[in-house]
This record gives C-alpha cells, sequence and structure tokens, in this order.
C-alpha cells in the first residue's frame, strides 16, 4: 500500500455551513505581500520596529512568516491575532500607527497578495502542546477549492472521520481546521485550509499508517471510500510550507 506520512494530517478541511455560530470564536486577520530583495535589509528592520511598537499585545499581536515553498514561495505573510471583528471594530484611530507604516513600511513593500481572514471551526483543532510550551514556528498549509456542487452532509462526514483518525494516531502536536470568512470564488479557491505544525523536517519521513488507523476505526476497504468522496467534494488542494519569519516578527 502506498505510504501515508504526515501530510495526510493536512488534509483537513471544512465549509462554513457546518460552524456553529458563537459569539466566542478564533480568527486571524492576515494579508500577503512581497518585497524588492534591494530594499529586504531595510524592510526587516523596520517592520521589526513597527511590530514591537504597535502590534505586541493582544488582539492586535503579529507575527510575520516566510513562505518557503508552495505557490506563493517567497512571499511574507502577516498573521495578526486572534482577533475577533468587534475588537477590529474597537481599533483605535492611531495616526502614528498610520504614518509609521506609510513612512516606514508600505515603501519597501513591491505588492499586496490576498487579504484574508482565516476562522477556527470549533471542535475541529488538536493541540497537545501544552500551556507552557512554545508556539510553533512552522506549518504545513493545505488549501481547499470546494466544488459547487459538493454535499454538505458528505463534508460533515469526511470533517469527522479525519478528526477520529488523527486522535486515534495520537501524533498531532497542533493542527486546526479553519474557513475563510469572505468568499474567494474560483479566481482564488483558496476556500479553506488546515493547519499542521512540525518541529523538523525528518518528520515528513515517518510513516503515520494513516489508511491503516482510518480502516481500524472504519473498517476493511473504508479508505477507499473516503477517497472517493474527498475527491468528489474537492476540485483542488495544494500546500504550502510556513516558517516564522524571527527578525521581522522582533523576536
Amino acid at each position: 500500500m502506498k505510504k501515508i506520512s504526515i501530510l495526510v494530517a493536512t488534509l483537513l478541511f471544512t465549509f462554513s455551513v457546518l460552524a456553529e455560530q458563537t459569539k466566542s470564536y478564533t480568527q486571524w486577520d492576515t494579508f500577503r505581500f512581497t518585497i524588492n530583495n534591494t530594499d529586504a535589509k531595510k524592510l526587516t528592520n523596520n517592520m521589526r520596529e513597527h511590530i514591537k511598537k504597535y502590534h505586541v499585545k493582544a488582539p492586535l499581536k503579529t507575527k510575520i512568516f516566510n513562505i518557503t515553498y508552495g505557490p506563493s514561495a517567497n512571499e511574507l505573510l502577516w498573521v495578526m491575532g486572534p482577533v475577533t471583528f468587534s475588537e477590529l471594530d474597537a481599533r483605535p484611530d492611531n495616526k502614528k500607527h498610520d504614518q509609521d507604516w506609510a513612512d516606514n513600511i508600505n515603501p519597501y513593500i513591491s505588492s499586496y497578495q490576498q487579504s484574508e481572514i482565516w476562522r477556527n471551526i470549533e471542535g475541529l483543532e488538536i493541540n497537545n502542546l501544552g500551556e507552557k510550551a512554545p508556539s510553533p514556528e512552522k506549518f504545513v498549509s493545505r488549501y481547499l477549492t470546494v466544488n459547487k456542487d459538493q454535499d454538505q452532509e458528505v463534508v460533515k462526514y469526511l470533517l469527522t472521520q479525519v478528526k477520529e483518525t488523527l486522535d486515534k494516531i495520537g501524533k498531532v502536536k497542533y493542527w486546526a481546521v479553519m474557513e475563510n470568512k469572505f468568499i474567494q470564488g474560483n479566481t482564488n479557491g483558496r476556500h479553506l485550509m488546515a493547519l499542521s505544525s512540525f518541529e523538523s523536517w525528518t518528520e515528513f519521513d515517518d510513516d503515520w499508517e494513516f489508511s491503516k488507523h482510518f480502516e481500524k476505526i472504519y473498517g476493511k476497504g473504508s479508505f477507499k471510500a473516503f477517497r472517493a468522496n474527498y475527491a468528489r467534494v474537492f476540485k483542488n488542494q495544494w500546500h504550502e510550507i510556513i516558517a516564522v519569519n524571527k527578525e521581522m516578527s522582533g523576536l
């Protein structure tokens, strides 16, 4: 049987209609940007100082990530939060912040890419890091485009199957399924995202035997049906590897 590695942990997905709308939720404000290599050192210093001044405390706490692999490799990713919509409304009208961005950040950014808000789906998160454990610094993201004719009940069932299998394997340290809160259409296709942390590249050589554990729960031959349902529900998918840019983030 074909070897199923840690990447299976990122075959996780959701759909907005499946999420319970509650007053309490966890979401992240993100955007992507590119820089000119000539200005990289200047922007690194300026971004670090900007974050130290304005983005150290919650809910506006921010980290910058390097996108190291995937279609958007060499772009940078701004991740702020967790922050709710009401907290975004409550942001002070900080002219010093805006002026600092205009003077010291914006001139060194070549282009701005996708600006998105990603919300964790309640009940589809695994966190075995421990209260005092440091935040992960490297992640695998899997983005998924949902077919227009997708079956909501099938999506819900697939999510349940994946979550139960990962819990049985017991190797996940941090994993979260997120939905894009604003409609992306087919131009972007970044409807859903699954985020899975890793510590070292050698973890990608580890065979989690996902299909074996899956079939222990759901029965012999069930993994083949899962893969068929997965292919029917989603029309596109791709990975990104991201890692914290410590210099820009002021860490």
